[in-house]
């Protein structure tokens, strides 16, 4: 199949290059070049230049596009909203449109934190949705095209891994404060479930081959506080759990407002796909193969 990846050189859409590129004909872009192969065609671009992408679509003609590209700094989204809003709808608005009427397929990557955070207990795809801040606004914005076209897919999810770029994710963030015996602040009351990158480009793959549309939560079967998962980090890696220290998000003085419950229940597409999702620790251990595998 032709497949268009957005966002191709970050840590997901790296991760779905280096799956599908056995099988697939692949149309990356971002705005630097990531992996190359034989079966990647690069092409380097501003996304939110619209003409440029309705270019780049009617040149490639994909079968499905997975669009990946968003700003993931959150207190730059809730200072920049209007750049927010440019790549997270306008963008998806355009690819909307054009696999609509060419009948091609779109998987939108969206986020955990459209919900208040106020829930006791994972949230399903029906619970109500109140974004509190500009990034996970305009993801939530982005949704609505896509839940417009017949071929189109929305997954919520909240990824770990290894980022291609110079900022580091909150994983790789742990790890080196750990690795550097430096003092830990995490948070013991902000719940998630996180997926390792490199199993939801698993879950895409077989999303590929057997086709689902709609709304789903992607994520880990289980969910944990941002403490304990620095916790469980440290026993991965055999580092001291010492200077992991648990805070309150409410006395962290962050700028930006954040859910403090994003755990998401999988029920749903594991039920679709047939498919067992992984745990929360079944992530960390995946970053201590890739790690590994590195070396």
């Amino acid at each position: 199949m032709r497949v268009g990846v957005t966002g191709a050189s970050g840590m997901l859409g790296s991760k779905i290059l280096s799956k599908l590129s056995g099988r697939h004909k692949l149309y990356a872009t971002s705005r630097t070049q990531g992996i190359v192969s034989k079966n990647i065609s690069w092409e380097c671009f501003d996304l939110m230049d619209l003409g440029l992408l309705r270019n780049w679509l009617h040149n490639t003609k994909p079968d499905i596009v997975i669009h990946c590209a968003a700003f993931v700094n959150i207190d730059f989204c809730e200072e920049n909203f209007d750049l927010a809003y440019r790549l997270h709808v306008d963008t998806t608005s355009v690819i909307s449109d054009y696999l609509n009427s060419s009948g091609g397929r779109l998987i939108y990557i969206s986020t955990d934190s459209v919900y208040d955070g106020e829930k006791i207990g994972s949230y399903v795809e029906s619970d109500p949705v109140r974004p509190l801040n500009n990034y996970s606004k305009t993801k939530l914005l982005g949704e609505k095209p896509v839940g417009l076209i017949e071929n189109g897919l929305i997954l919520r999810t909240n990824i770990i891994g290894e980022n291609q770029g110079e900022r580091n994710s909150f994983a790789e963030w742990i790890f080196e404060a750990l690795a550097n015996n430096e003092q830990l602040n995490l948070f013991e009351d902000v719940l998630f479930s996180p997926i390792h990158v490199s199993d939801l480009a698993k879950v895409i793959d077989k999303i590929i081959r057997e086709p689902i549309f709609g709304l789903f939560h992607c994520a880990s079967v289980n969910h944990t506080s941002k403490f304990d998962f620095g916790i469980e980090m440290a026993k991965e890696f055999n580092f001291s759990c010492q200077n992991i220290n648990k805070v309150s998000i409410d006395a962290s003085g962050l700028k930006t407002a954040r859910p403090k419950n994003m755990s998401l229940d999988v029920s749903k597409l594991s039920n679709a796909l047939n498919y067992q999702l992984p745990g929360f620790r079944d992530a960390i251990k995946s970053m201590n193969l890739n790690r590994k595998s590195i070396k």
